[in-house]
């Protein structure tokens, strides 16, 4: 039998050469057509499923003992249901609408598996064994060749995170974003690193400025000096950095104005992390005439004094959401007049933690817009105040 030379694995090797029908879907391992027998001792096949780890050519062991099963509940040759097997029901989505029925738990001897081929022997005895009370050739060993990788991925490697914990169907709802990030200084490059983690198709840096030796001080990860001394773009800087774990990451080393603003038509989401407001009034003013949902983010720090009049920062972070819903508050929240460049350039106090936080919250929204997260207030603005530690809701859309 032929294998793919994308499997490396030795244990999903061994078992295609066994004859198992193996398939790699979203980070999940699929065994498909075990015999089993239902409530009336008729055989039907199921489905085995379960979270997969890869690592190239390293047999690493699974995550756990258990398994996903879809099909009709289980039951012995004797007609007894399997409840040394079957842990509970489970009616859940893992990934792509596949549902799981049931939740197996079984160890041999109350030992590990020490690796996936171990893992699925183990299971596919348990069910077949029952099932060859009625038919003594049954088998899910048919020789049926699937697939072995999912080539939809943008990452270079899979993401066991969402896998691990079983919550891949949730993380699809991100897969089709097209988003554009305009400005990746302090916020937007912490921006830019939640947003490379997750699977959006696609991720446009707008910036024309150069990386400079403060911006490495208030962006993710850490710049070599022969790197700084390179002088290299912003954006060209980060799609290299990022580029190493995903696909889909573009560079415009420009400006947006009149004349280029158009480019942001093929997004479905922007970040707006820029310090200018005419800037800020030219991409905010498209972006609502086009429908096209946003997110600009703000800092306002300032050096206050604290117990005693020592020195100490004070500050807030803003993030304010713009959507078919709600875009009439931004002119009260944004700040959309002409600058002073030196006064910006003076004041513009940011910390690398407050770039992160302020990211952080823009992004947990965006996740929160596009149903990753549980959004109760659906609050258009938020204000977290330092000092206070506290966090304000504004510009719900009345119902």
């Amino acid at each position: 039998m032929s294998i793919k030379q994308t499997v490396l694995n030795p244990s999903i090797k061994r078992l295609i050469e066994d004859g198992f029908e193996i398939e790699i879907r979203r980070q999940h391992l699929l065994v498909h057509s075990i015999p089993y027998l239902n409530q009336s001792r008729e055989i039907k096949l199921a489905t085995l499923v379960c979270p997969f780890v890869d690592n190239g050519e390293i047999d690493t062991p699974p995550q756990d003992h258990t398994m996903y099963f879809k099909g009709e509940h289980p039951y012995d040759g004797m007609g007894k249901e399997m409840s040394q097997v079957v842990n509970s029901e489970n009616k859940s989505i893992l990934f792509d609408d596949f549902n799981a029925d049931y939740y197996l738990s079984n160890k041999p001897n109350g030992q590990p598996f020490n690796n996936f081929y171990d893992k699925v022997v183990h299971y596919h005895t348990l069910f077949v064994s029952q099932a060859r009370v009625i038919n003594p050739n049954a088998d899910g060993r048919t020789g049926v060749v699937h697939g072995q990788r999912d080539e939809r991925s943008v990452f270079c490697y899979p993401d066991t995170a969402s896998s691990r914990v079983g919550i891949t169907a949730i993380t699809q709802k991100l897969e089709e974003s097209r988003i554009g990030i305009v400005g990746v200084g302090g916020t937007g490059s912490f921006i830019l690193d939640l947003i490379a983690k997750t699977p959006v198709q696609e991720i446009h840096l707008f910036d024309a400025d150069s990386f400079e030796t403060h911006n490495a001080f208030r962006a993710p990860g850490a710049a070599s000096l022969d790197q700084l001394q390179a002088l290299p773009k912003k954006v060209e800087y980060f799609r290299k950095m990022y580029s190493v774990m995903r696909e889909g990451i573009f560079s415009h080393d420009y400006f947006l104005d009149e004349h280029n603003i158009h480019e942001l038509n093929e997004c479905t989401f922007v970040f707006v992390a820029v310090d200018n407001g005419m800037a800020r009034r030219i991409i905010t003013d498209h972006l609502v005439k086009e429908g096209i949902p946003f997110i600009d983010v703000g800092m306002g720090v300032e050096i206050a004094n604290g117990v005693e009049g020592d020195p100490q920062l004070r500050g807030t972070c803003r993030v304010t959401l713009a959507t078919d819903a709600l875009n009439s508050h931004l002119p009260s929240r944004l700040n959309l007049e002409d600058d002073d460049e030196d006064a910006i350039y003076r004041s513009n106090i940011q910390v690398a933690d407050l770039n992160a936080l302020n990211a952080a919250l823009a992004v947990i929204r965006w996740k929160q817009f596009m149903g990753f997260y549980l959004d109760q207030f659906n609050a258009h603005n938020l204000n977290l105040v330092i000092p206070f530690q506290s966090l304000t809701r504004d510009d719900c859309p009345k119902e």
